[in-house]
């Protein structure tokens, strides 16, 4: 499959997230819990998501992840247990629309990460999943719509490597 790759300038975001290193395998468990903890407190509160939710990994390991689950938020709000709530800095992104399961993002990963580097640039963060639609009885695996976001910047050209 062949992804169509551009880059974007996001803005601050404030979130409401929760994070965790984890067995790879739990994730969809974990992601699911968070978003209902969240959701829930979001509506005690009386605020609204201001889009789309995402997953912001800061560390892949051989079995493990560490994942931030996070929805935005129009403004911080009231931290709750292990929910916290902050501002996601924005940035420029190269990004990627991938369709299909969750389990088949490696091929939209590779794709966009040899685009970074073929176009001079580096990953200067952690990469965003952005679910734009979710797993139901409505929605089959092969329509899961996931943006993907790699923060990053021109690439540093080293002393004696021109």
């Amino acid at each position: 499959m062949r992804y169509e790759i551009s880059t974007h300038e996001v803005p601050d975001q404030p979130i409401l997230s929760i994070r965790q290193r984890l067995p790879t395998a739990d994730m969809p468990g974990f992601v699911g819990q968070c978003y209902q903890e969240m959701y829930g407190h979001l509506g005690e509160l009386g605020v609204e998501s201001t889009g789309a939710p995402f997953v912001i990994y800061h560390a892949f390991g051989p079995g493990d992840v560490d994942a931030e689950v996070a929805v935005p938020v129009p403004f911080a709000v009231a931290e709750s247990g292990r929910m916290a709530s902050r501002v996601l800095p924005g940035g420029t992104v190269a990004r990627t629309l991938h369709q299909g399961p969750y389990n088949e993002l490696g091929a939209a990963y590779t794709e966009l990460t040899e685009w970074v580097g073929d176009h001079g640039f580096e990953v200067t963060g952690p990469a965003r999943e952005r679910y734009l639609n979710e797993p139901g009885p409505d929605v089959a695996p092969a329509d899961y719509l996931t943006e993907i976001d790699l923060a990053i910047a021109p690439a540093k050209v080293m002393a004696g490597t021109v």
